[in-house]
């Protein structure tokens, strides 16, 4: 009787984790070379994108440590970018971009481009960058404000291909171009994209000269294996549990009754893993409605870190979750619902009710709530120190919840978002605006046995008359939740102060909002949770 082959895993492990771990060191190259060649802040110094490769169906075999909501969402992106370009018509030199998040993207300003890497005839993968672009056109600088339909949003790209024989296509670049504020930064930010995907191209052919394309392609099928093995048999190692959990987003910034409710029922059951979402609300008009590919991404998110953090990501753990997410809910938006917030608060606000929920099963493996949000601030218009127009956008820190091993982190991005910190003298350089506060905000992370982390204030003052800023946060209305009797952490405040005098608070998500010279907008994000009964005094 003959026997099946063994895998390369078992005959040759030391060549499969050494191919293994590049795949995960090209993304990382990738990640740099796109920084070091960028024009906007964002992305060089905040480092607001994300890199995967996939084999030559499609799957993706890994990614960098970038952003989990950028980096979930890539199935989705790249099975509608081949429903457009099926993979046998690539040619050496083709690229495609899309941002549409009613076609597997997240929200509009994320810009994802998808490249082929051949060695000699022989398709070997594909990379994909998702890059924030700080501007993406519609009704606000920054493209991320309270509108009720995502035709307002910004130019909204289905799959199309950009690039041939390695040349951007002139007519649909200047169409991209000619719909985004300060259109230069943006062709520049392109261009570090395409240099990102040639440095892929570059480092994956030299292992597909160095141990063969057909050593490669068994390596990125077992690689999602070993991976999808691996989460099973730590879900096996868990109690079964059934454990269900639902909060409310802080409105939606347009609608003053509207409350939008995220529920979730988790079933844990031997080594299978399912979300259901069935009793979430409805599409609201604001723009927190969460694309499936947002949702799933939280979903991914939550799972891998139950199950310790470690397993490798790719398309092999994808599969192992199974998600139930009613359309036409703000968990999985219709068309042409208002997305754009979804991105950073409610995607966060869904790790937080799935952690919550895990939390009555697994107390002692889940962290409490966070500040449920990356917090961006947008401002935009012209600079009169140089007569030129300027865009910024910007995520505030906030408190992470406590765990078991310890307290929360403050003033840190969580769960989806995994941008770092800009410099105040950066974005002082860039436009007319004066920092007067940036500091942690003492003793707003919930009390426990671990204390939550703490939120931040951040106060920005205007420099320059007819200034546009809009702010999408949450936790104003809804603390972040405490685990194993810890407690609460305070809420999050956004205010703005006129240069007369006057000051007035500001709902959650607010804007676009038109500014003087000598106003200033405070925003106090919210403290994570607490873990663990406090000691006695």
């Amino acid at each position: 009787m003959n026997k099946a082959p063994r895998s390369i895993i078992d005959r040759d492990p030391v060549t499969f984790e050494v191919v293994r771990s590049a795949l995960y060191a090209i993304c990382a190259d990738m990640k740099f070379v796109i920084m070091r060649t960028s024009f906007s802040p964002l992305l060089s110094l905040s480092a607001d994108l994300s890199c995967a490769l996939l084999d030559a169906t499609g799957r993706v075999v890994g990614q960098g440590r970038d952003i989990p909501v950028h980096l979930g969402a890539v199935p989705f992106t790249v099975r509608a970018v081949f429903e457009a370009f099926p993979i046998p018509g690539w040619r050496p030199g083709d690229g495609v971009i899309v941002n549409d998040p009613y076609a597997g993207g997240t929200h509009l300003p994320d810009v994802s481009l998808v490249m082929p890497i051949f060695h000699a005839e022989t398709l070997c993968g594909f990379s994909l960058s998702r890059v924030h672009w700080p501007d993406i056109g519609g009704i606000a600088p920054g493209s991320s404000s309270v509108c009720d339909e995502i035709t307002k949003e910004g130019l909204r790209i289905p799959p199309l291909r950009i690039i041939e024989n390695g040349e951007p296509r002139p007519d649909i670049l200047a169409l991209v171009l000619a719909n985004v504020r300060v259109p230069e930064d943006r062709y520049g930010d392109f261009r570090a994209q395409i240099a990102g995907a040639n440095r892929a191209d570059q480092r994956l052919r030299e292992l597909a000269r160095t141990y063969g394309p057909a050593v490669l392609a068994e390596i990125m099928a077992d690689a999602q294996t070993y991976s999808r093995r691996l989460l099973r048999s730590r879900l096996a190692s868990l109690p079964d549990a059934v454990v269900e959990h639902e909060e409310t987003l802080d409105g939606d910034g347009i609608d003053p009754s509207a409350r939008p409710r995220i529920r979730a029922r988790i079933v844990k059951e031997g080594d299978s893993f399912l979300v259901d979402f069935t009793g979430s609300s409805a599409c609201v008009k604001g723009p927190v409605n969460a694309p499936l590919a947002v949702t799933a991404s939280s979903v991914y998110y939550t799972l891998l870190a139950l199950a310790g953090g470690d397993i490798p990501p790719n398309h092999g753990v994808y599969d192992v979750a199974r998600l139930v997410a009613p359309e036409g809910t703000i968990v999985n938006a219709a068309y042409p619902a208002a997305v754009v917030a979804a991105n950073t608060e409610t995607s966060n606000r869904i790790v937080d009710v799935l952690l919550a929920a895990l939390a009555k099963a697994y107390p002692e493996r889940v962290p409490a709530g966070s500040y449920g949000s990356a917090c961006v601030y947008t401002l935009g218009g012209i600079d009169p120190r140089t007569g030129s127009r300027f865009v910024h956008y910007e995520t505030v820190g906030g408190g992470s919840g406590a765990t078991r091993g310890g307290p929360g982190a403050g003033g840190i991005r969580v769960h989806m978002g995994n941008t770092m910190n800009l410099p105040i003298e950066a974005a002082e350089m860039a436009m007319p605006v004066r920092f007067l506060a940036y500091e942690l905000v003492p003793g707003s992370g919930g009390a426990g046995l671990h204390a939550g982390g703490c939120g931040v204030r951040k106060t920005v003052e205007i420099l320059a008359d007819g200034v546009e800023a809009s702010i999408l946060g949450e936790r104003t209305q809804s603390p972040a939740h405490g685990v194993g009797g810890g407690g609460a952490g305070q809420l999050a405040r956004f205010t703005l102060h006129t240069g007369d005098g006057r000051s007035a608070d500001l709902p959650a998500k607010s804007g676009p909002h038109r500014l003087a010279k000598g106003d200033r907008i405070e925003m106090v994000t919210a403290g994570g949770g607490g873990w663990g009964r406090p000691r006695p005094a």
